[in-house]
């Protein structure tokens, strides 16, 4: 990745502090009848009372998401960890442990305000949310020519296209309401209207690297845009952006529109089926900064005339000029140029969840199954999770859950204590049982953690 994308991952993590945080919540929590946030999961899932958050810690939110880990790119060798580039370490066994499309992406959440309350025949519910959601996307090949470079013989080539660092941050306000239609069929809607802070992607659209005994090419092409946050300074000859400052410019940098559609039903007694998809819509970023690569610069290397050539009558090596050209050529491919201004609407990462839980002993314990599938973003996420829920006492439920997805496999457990008038959650979907000593996930980085306060109020009914 170049200097200009290097920088922006900077710059993301800045963003993703400074704007604030995300409103999340852990799909261990969809089976908990008493859970006063899982109607995110499913507009159309009720709690028995009325509920209102305490501000701020209503509903905390962290959580990292990736098919990479320590293990992947460190191996032990005797008495010492070495990198995969370490020529110990056989190409099949590092590239094994890559997928095509390698992913880190880090969520941040919180409720600033979140209550329900019963009325006009079903549950209503209100939500205010800071959210932050950021990733990096590489392509498995960047890692194939960084371990194995050019083959033997023949032409190598690699396609290390779409390289993405991006980072979203807006405020959402959600309107919900959820009802039975008879006593086997309930639905719900929300309307969710979102209002961003900063945005900023770096994204290398195209590089193709080519290499054989006789040349070797690189053709490339990408851009970076953000939102007012992020300033760029420019050649005020040639357009190259030469430097980047976060500003204090914090107006709107955009506005967008969300939808949340769901529904369950009990096919037979015990057994409840349902289905919703959330955040089906937009956002649109205005006034982006862009930056772009110049589409007709291409590097191409034949090797080197002229060694051990005497310096010339200006007192130049031809050896050394070569090395100069070519060094400015390679710094050439990383340059961006201003490019204006423009608007990018994107999609919601739209999400689909399907379940089904049997309940026993008069539903003291039941048992869910959870098929979650994220469309929007720049990456596909499916999951199957399978729970277990306890519900001993009226006042304290736990649930158990097992996962495997296109990420990893993982085990997570949630505790909700839910006294009368009083509500504390906190657990995870995915806990990583193997850590370094610096508390890094060994296997697959994909963690997360969750905990809010919540007070319930009003008359008890039948979910």
């Amino acid at each position: 990745m170049n200097h200009n994308a290097k920088y922006i991952v900077t710059i993301c993590a800045g963003l993703m502090l400074a704007s604030g945080l995300s409103a999340q919540t852990l799909n261990s929590s969809y089976f908990m009848e008493k859970m006063t946030n899982r109607n995110k999961l499913n507009p159309a899932l009720k709690t028995p009372t009325g509920y209102v958050s305490l501000p701020v810690l209503g509903n905390f939110y962290l959580g990292v998401n990736s098919n990479l880990g320590l293990g992947t790119f460190l191996y032990p060798r005797g008495n010492e960890l070495v990198t995969f580039l370490h020529e110990s370490v056989p190409a099949d066994e590092f590239l094994g442990k890559l997928t095509a499309n390698n992913t880190v992406e880090l969520d941040l959440g919180m409720d600033i305000i979140s209550f329900g309350f019963w009325a006009w025949g079903g549950q209503n519910t209100f939500n205010l949310a800071l959210k932050s959601q950021t990733g990096v996307y590489m392509p498995k090949e960047i890692f194939q020519f960084l371990k194995t470079g050019q083959e033997a013989t023949g032409v190598t080539h690699y396609d290390m296209s779409n390289i993405t660092v991006a980072t979203d941050n807006y405020l959402e306000l959600a309107l919900g309401h959820a009802r039975d239609i008879n006593d086997k069929l309930s639905v719900g809607a929300k309307v969710k209207v979102l209002v961003g802070a900063a945005h900023a992607e770096a994204r290398i659209d195209r590089m193709d690297i080519t290499m054989s005994q006789d040349e070797w090419s690189i053709k490339q092409s990408g851009h970076i845009q953000a939102s007012s946050l992020l300033q760029f300074e420019t050649d005020p000859e040639t357009g190259e952006i030469t430097d980047y400052d976060i500003g204090d410019n914090f107006g709107v940098g955009g506005f967008g529109l969300g939808f949340d559609l769901g529904a369950t039903y009990e096919l037979i007694d015990n057994l409840t089926l349902s289905a919703a998809l959330t955040d089906i819509g937009f956002m649109n970023w205005n006034n982006l900064t862009r930056g772009e690569t110049d589409p007709n610069n291409e590097f191409r290397y034949t090797g080197f005339d002229n060694i051990g050539a005497e310096d010339d009558e200006n007192g130049e090596n031809p050896f050394d000029n070569k090395v100069d050209e070519l060094q400015d050529d390679l710094e050439a491919l990383a340059k961006f140029y201003a490019s204006g201004t423009k608007s990018a609407t994107k999609s919601l990462r739209t999400t689909m969840r399907i379940g089904a839980e049997y309940s026993i002993l008069s539903d003291k314990i039941s048992f869910g199954v959870l098929s979650t599938t994220r469309f929007g973003g720049y990456r596909t996420y499916a999951e199957g999770m399978a729970a277990v829920n306890f519900r001993p006492l009226s006042v304290l439920h736990l649930t158990l859950n097992g996962s495997v997805s296109n990420m990893g496999s993982s085990v997570g457990a949630i505790l909700n204590i839910c006294a009368p008038g009083f509500n504390l959650f906190f657990g995870t979907d995915y806990f990583a049982t193997k850590y370094s000593t610096q508390f890094i996930p060994i296997n697959h980085a994909r963690a997360n953690f969750s905990f809010g306060i919540n007070f319930t109020f009003g008359k008890k009914h039948e979910i």
